[in-house]
């Protein structure tokens, strides 16, 4: 007999020898915030490149003036 008594033993044994199962859940679809954030990333993505070609073009060098 445990602490518990018998139907909570029973309750918690059964409990611990069933596999434990997740929720389902179904995957939230895109929406207009989600494709506002892809298209925020590709123009700061393009901003980057671009702003490494002027420096590229031009020869800009980060060395430190004395």
């Amino acid at each position: 007999m445990s602490l518990l008594g018998s139907k909570s033993a029973d309750k918690a044994a059964k409990a611990a020898a069933a596999p434990a199962r997740g929720v389902v859940v179904e995957k939230p679809k895109a929406n207009i915030y989600t494709v506002l954030l892809s298209l925020s990333l590709v123009a700061i993505l393009i901003g980057c490149l671009c702003l490494y070609l002027e420096m590229r073009a031009y020869n800009f060098e980060f060395k430190a003036r004395f």
